[in-house]
């Protein structure tokens, strides 16, 4: 897939699966949690790791782009630009604290599509004006998964995200089986979660569950 048919694919495909954090996961092994994601039917995964070394990290985030890409689906790792180079990641995320998209895009070429990290109309305007391809915005909701996370974003800055910004938006924080058709009737159409999907025993009827009420 071009970089282009996979930043489409934010577009179509809704459920935008996180990975990496075995606390968030019920403890399960992240390639295993990778395999049910895929086997649930999920074809954008975002790999999130924070507390393993830098090798720990490529042999899982290696291991996991060739799962996604036996399955034709969209493989991002998070934050590093130097490990989404090292495993072949078809997109990289990076956050406010992270190097800009104008960095990565330098650092890892034109064949990449880099998302970033938003909460505010300013942030959305600089990621697009460094040239991001997509931004994640949120939290939408209060989320216990990201123990820095920014405030709720305001209705001014999601009145913008859905109609003065040309980019795709992810919407993410908080985002629940009882929630997430209500940012579907505001507008929104990319749901990023961690908890809703990975946080569940049964990570195949909570992605379909999320899908029904999609419908």
């Amino acid at each position: 897939m071009t970089k282009e048919e996979h930043v489409q694919r934010l577009l179509q495909d809704p459920i935008y699966a996180i990975i990496g954090n075995a606390e968030l996961s019920l403890g399960r092994n992240t390639i295993t949690i990778a395999k049910e994601v895929l086997a649930a039917g999920v074809t954008i995964i975002q790999y999130r790791e924070k507390h393993k070394t830098w090798r720990e990290k490529y042999e899982e985030a290696r291991e996991i782009a060739r799962l996604c890409h036996e399955k034709d689906a969209t493989f991002i790792m998070n934050d590093s630009t130097d490990l989404a180079i090292a495993c072949g990641a078809d997109g990289i995320h990076v956050g406010q604290d992270d190097a800009p998209a104008r960095i990565v895009r330098q650092l890892a070429g034109p064949n990449i599509f880099i998302g970033v990290s938003t909460n505010t109309i300013e942030e959305m305007k600089e990621a697009k004006k460094d040239g991001a391809d997509y931004v994640g915005f949120g939290p939408m909701f209060p989320t216990s998964s990201k123990k820095d996370a920014d405030e709720v974003v305001t209705n001014e800055a999601k009145n913008f995200a859905l109609h003065q910004f040309s980019l795709p938006v992810v919407t993410i924080g908080g985002i629940s089986l009882a929630n997430i058709r209500s940012l579907y009737d505001e507008g929104f159409r990319s749901f990023a979660m961690i908890s809703a999907i990975v946080g569940k025993e049964n990570i195949a009827e909570a992605v379909q569950g999320l899908r029904n009420v999609l419908k």
